[in-house]
């Protein structure tokens, strides 16, 4: 069993330190305090695993601190052991009653007290596991609720864009929002294998290029090649492009195996700490990426501190940026079909003009001219 944090209330000095030295010798971490009062002070700011309680104490004694336990729901779970000279029948069923899991009397037996020691820390234990699986059953029941009343719309409403700068700007945006990210870039692939920036933004330091903004990225595209043909797995979105695999990263700088070294130049000039990542291929039908979305800095909505993106704002921004991607795609393959249409219109233009040529240089009255014309430059000769 794993020591504990136990929290040791008891007037009398010589029990304190009896207690102390006994439960430092086991590897517990251990706090003393000699009143109720002072006990719940220290409940209030730190957590316990567990209480070693004394009965008889002035301004607040055990059963009042008993009593206090039960009342606060982010207390009453703590495990007390009592540990007390008043080892009658009915203070031990009081004690008990009051929310006590165990009693043991003065003077106590050192190895009896550490079983029941060990016994309360895995009941702590257990429950704090079932605790942290309610809450991620809660947090996993909330997101799915999320995708159903968050990203399904902005699917739809992306798919409703008709405006390229603006369709790239909502996917973007969109994914910020959904995993409340404070930066993020939208990359293209170009048909010469290079990561074209599309879309950034960063919003706490107040940076809104490309798209609609009509503000140049200053950066030049990624290339998936060297000179030498060589796949670039340096830098983490170009990878991502070559492998099509999502990669979620907790700290950039602590990161191994990509190149950072831009990010952090970035940083020391705007004076910003980019940490959390998460880099997702944009994948159309036939599963070919066509692009590359970029969160930056996940944000705890509470605190305001940078997190990061968890397995479950991974998925929400996967499931999201497919359908993105299904508009993207959409949008792509409409364009294409215009600039097609466009140059079939160009081409019967052009064979309708040739054909009007054709018609007038074989009438009669043209091959008339040209005689003419030709009699005349003879005549001249």
């Amino acid at each position: 069993m794993p020591p504990g944090l136990i929290l040791v209330v008891d007037d009398d000095h010589v029990n304190r330190e009896l207690l102390f030295i006994l439960l430092k010798r086991e590897g517990h971490t251990v706090t003393t305090v000699d009143n109720g009062r002072q006990a719940m002070a220290m409940l209030l700011a730190r957590k316990f695993d567990l209480i070693l309680l004394d009965i008889m104490m002035p301004e607040m004694d055990g059963y009042q601190v008993l009593e206090r336990l039960q009342k606060d729901p982010d207390l009453r779970h703590i495990p007390v052991i009592v540990v007390s000279a008043m080892g009658e029948t009915e203070n031990v069923a009081r004690a008990i009653q009051l929310g006590a899991d165990d009693y043991l009397a003065k003077p106590f037996d050192a190895t009896l007290l550490q079983a029941r020691i060990t016994t309360c820390l895995e009941k702590k234990r257990l429950h704090d596991q079932e605790t942290a699986i309610l809450h991620r059953m809660e947090t996993h029941k909330k997101r799915a609720e999320d995708l159903l009343q968050v990203v399904i719309p902005l699917g739809v409403a992306i798919s409703a864009e008709r405006d390229f700068n603006r369709l790239l700007e909502t996917i973007l945006l969109n994914a910020q929002k959904v995993c409340n990210a404070d930066g993020g870039t939208l990359y293209l692939l170009t048909g010469d294998q290079q990561l074209k920036f599309e879309i950034m933004r960063t919003n706490s330091l107040n940076v809104a290029l490309g798209g609609s903004t009509g503000k140049g990225i200053p950066f030049s595209p990624l290339r998936l090649y060297d000179e030498a043909g060589q796949p670039n797995h340096n830098n983490v979105a170009t990878h991502v492009a070559l492998t099509g695999e999502t990669i979620n990263i907790t700290d950039a700088y602590y990161a191994a195996g990509f190149d950072f070294s831009g990010t952090r130049a970035f940083d020391a000039a705007n004076g910003y700490r980019s940490k959390s990542f998460l880099t997702i291929p944009l994948k159309n039908h036939a599963q070919h990426v066509i692009g590359i979305l970029q969160l930056l800095n996940a944000k705890d909505p509470d605190t305001g501190q940078v997190i990061a993106f968890d397995e479950g704002l991974q998925q929400m921004v996967e499931t999201f940026s497919l359908l993105a991607t299904v508009a993207l795609e959409a949008y792509l393959r409409e364009q294409a079909l215009k600039d097609q249409i466009q140059h079939l219109q160009i081409v019967i233009d052009e064979a309708k003009k040739m054909a009007q040529v054709a018609e007038i240089t074989e009438t009669d009255y043209f091959q008339q001219l040209r005689e003419k014309a030709q009699e005349l430059r003879k005549a001249r000769e």
